[in-house]
């Protein structure tokens, strides 16, 4: 989808020309018209990164003109295995052409209406990846790269060249492909308002993990009103129990476990320390986990213990100082019980708890604290994990549905829409606040998969 405001720089002709891509005024047609690929318009090189488990794979792209034509416009597209070496000379690859026999364009010819600056949707489609029976024969190598250049092969007007080649650079991996762009964005989950079986088992809880696939586009230091920004949410309840990165007086780009919540009360790890700034550009898996019985808390970076702190915590065990990330749901329950059972959970401070703070993914205290980057594979556990556990399973979990300490689990494989399953057994299924983005070419790579 095109945006207000976007413009694109071409030369035709040996003429540049600035057009706006929504509002096609007067000015914009004394320089000459032209057909270009939508995908190839700001970049030419289209990562196609995919699960080693999808048998089929769809990249959409349409022709494009500049502004609408007084006639119609014919294009035809083809994919040209001639450009495999003028990209590999230009990129210093040594890639191969995809076998024909992995990918079809459903058409080859597309026009664009009189009127129009867009031609119906092509899409090329990566098939057969999985190949044929258990025994996948013939499924297309794991984690080995191809090119795939489709290109406008003729069109009835003249060619932008420098966006008329899209480069598809294809890769079948065994790494995670899928995860979600939450920059201005946040998951909240609206089962965990409301007291069932399914947000019983977040209450009540002696210790806690937190775990996440991160990867920071930016550490923001504004936002849009332009007052100061100094924390990226990860995950966690506001003033209670929270991963997040920076805070007031802290480093903008250190991981930080606030504890401050009645059940935790062992305030914020680490101390400033510049030295455990995170990069931005890059994958890690982060995790936090408290436990009252140990009064020890600790942050992992990679799989690593990355801060520990012990001695820490509440001294003392009772049912008043539990654990609560789900506390609308006690308010919930104290609200809807019979007069004659209110007083047991008045006693506990349900009755308090309307206005209480919510477990987010991305969001805390309000709309300006976004994570800035994307997420995939986060985890919330009623135990606290153990160094080997955390590093075994950095990126997958077996039999989710079968384990009861996996309160949540959201794998953010979906691709499309703004639900995002939950594979634990208490199904609490996250909602995105606005459309979820999801960013094509991620790979995200195993650490803990080494060859020995």
């Amino acid at each position: 989808m095109k945006k207000y405001g976007k413009y694109l720089i071409a030369a035709v002709a040996g003429l540049v020309f600035f057009a706006a891509c929504d509002n096609y005024e007067a000015d914009d047609h004394k320089f000459g018209n032209a057909v270009y690929l939508d995908v190839a318009e700001t970049n030419e090189v289209q990562l196609t990164t995919f699960g080693n488990n999808k048998p089929t794979y769809d990249c959409a792209l349409q022709a494009e003109l500049t502004y609408p034509a007084g006639q119609d416009v014919a294009v035809t597209l083809t994919v040209d295995p001639s450009l495999v070496g003028t990209y590999n000379a230009r990129y210093g690859t040594e890639w191969t052409m995809l076998d024909a026999k992995y990918y079809e364009l459903s058409a080859e010819s597309v026009t664009i209406a009189a009127g129009k600056t867009t031609s119906d949707v092509v899409t090329l489609q990566f098939k057969e990846l999985m190949g044929q029976g258990e025994e996948q024969t013939g499924a297309l190598p794991i984690d080995e790269t191809y090119l795939v250049p489709v290109r406008i092969g003729h069109a009835s007007m003249d060619v932008l060249h420098g966006s008329d080649v899209a480069y598809y650079v294809v890769k079948r991996s065994s790494a995670i492909t899928v995860a979600a762009q939450l920059t201005d964005n946040w998951i909240e989950f609206p089962t965990l308002d409301k007291y069932s079986e399914s947000s019983k088992a977040w209450n009540g809880l002696t210790a806690v993990t937190y775990e996440a696939l991160i990867y920071l586009d930016d550490f923001a230091t504004s936002n849009a009103t332009g007052s100061p920004v100094n924390i990226s949410s990860i995950m966690g309840v506001e003033q209670y129990l929270l991963l997040r990165i920076g805070d007031t007086n802290f480093e903008r780009q250190q991981l930080q476990f606030d504890g401050s919540g009645a059940g935790s009360s062992f305030g914020k790890i680490p101390g400033r320390d510049a030295t455990k700034n995170l990069e931005k550009g890059r994958w890690y898996h982060v995790a936090c986990t408290y436990d009252q019985a140990a009064r020890t808390a600790r942050i992992y970076v990679d799989g690593q213990i990355q801060s520990e702190a012990t001695e820490v915590g509440i001294s003392a065990q009772s049912k008043k100082n539990q654990i609560n990330l789900a506390m609308r749901a006690l308010y919930d329950l104290w609200n809807t019980a019979p007069e004659g059972d209110k007083a047991q959970y008045e006693e506990l401070g349900y009755d308090g708890l309307s206005e209480a703070y919510q477990f987010f993914i991305g969001r805390s205290y309000d709309d300006y604290r976004p994570l800035n980057g994307k997420i995939a594979e986060a985890r919330v556990w009623s135990v606290a994990r153990t160094p080997e556990q955390i590093w075994e399973s950095m990126y997958e979990i077996a039999d989710p549905e079968n384990d009861p300490t996996l309160l949540g689990y959201w794998k953010f494989n979906e691709g499309s829409g703004n639900t995002v399953k939950d594979y634990s057994m208490y199904g609490n299924d996250g909602i995105a606040k606005y459309d979820i983005i999801w960013p094509q070419g991620i790979e995200i790579p195993k650490l803990n998969e080494t060859n020995e």
